[in-house]
């Protein structure tokens, strides 16, 4: 689908869900995978998954608040590939519960920012190098909350921060396109993979009913009358981070099953 066949693809914030699913169709594709996470064996784990022969994957633990472990990261793909084509910014921060007056002292909102915005765009700092001597791609995670958020989600400091790499996004894509370098993004609505199987679950034990009746509540005004998997949130990442998007920069692309229309 995505044809990136030689091309080195840094992909930051490995875990089983997201990262693990775009590493996969990655290195499916064709294209070197570099791995980065706070998690070791996970890394471990995906980079088995993704070429077991250890020749088109290498990983390293990174946390993106760190500028030496983002650099040391890119460093990695360059002494193994020597090239970085795309960056796929996966990780993120989703711990905050509550709107504006259970904010407190804004605490947790910094580790929010600190990990979805400033990381972000630490680790995209420390790509650009790489990227300007051939050209290619940056792209984001951002989040369908930003845009419409659900009733009662009260998700507000995740939101900001997407929204904050949303307003960066459109800037960097200005900033480096004479670079041949292109900029977009990716905002999912729910996905299916291992942190909603886990919601669906718990809730379903908690209020006594069967799966399937959680699950049609969160599809109810989904056209599809599914939710998108992480697989096919991955699918539209690594689009972006291929030639098949060459014409495409400063975009958002909502991925939602048609739950929000913009």
């Amino acid at each position: 689908m995505a044809d990136i066949d030689g091309l080195t693809v840094i992909i930051s914030g490995v875990g089983d869900g997201l990262g693990r699913e775009t590493a996969l169709v990655a290195a499916r594709e064709g294209g070197n995978v570099v791995l980065g996470s706070r998690t070791e064996s996970m890394l471990a784990k995906v980079a088995d998954e993704a070429d077991p022969t250890g020749a088109r994957a290498a990983w390293r633990r990174t946390d993106i608040t760190s500028e030496s472990d983002c650099q040391a990261l890119v460093d990695l793909a360059m002494e193994r590939f020597g090239r970085v084509d795309a960056l796929i910014n996966v990780a993120a921060l989703d711990q905050v519960r509550g709107g504006l007056d259970a904010a407190g002292d804004f605490s947790d909102w910094r580790k929010t920012f600190d990990v979805n915005v400033f990381g972000s765009f630490t680790m995209t700092r420390a790509a650009l190098a790489p990227l300007r001597k051939r050209g290619g791609s940056v792209v984001f995670v951002s989040s369908q909350t930003q845009h419409a958020p659900r009733i009662r989600a009260e998700q507000m400091a995740y939101s900001a921060s997407k929204g904050a790499i949303t307003g960066g996004m459109r800037h960097l894509a200005s900033e480096v396109g004479r670079d041949g370098i292109r900029v977009n993004e990716v905002a999912p609505g729910l996905m299916w993979g291992p942190t909603l199987e886990g919601y669906v679950k718990m809730a379903s034990e908690k209020r006594n009913v069967d799966p399937d009746v959680v699950l049609g509540e969160l599809t109810a005004r989904m056209p599809l009358g599914r939710m998108a998997t992480d697989g096919e949130v991955a699918e539209a990442l690594v689009f972006f981070a291929s030639p098949r998007a060459a014409g495409i920069t400063g975009q958002t692309l909502l991925i939602n099953a048609g739950e929000v229309v913009h």
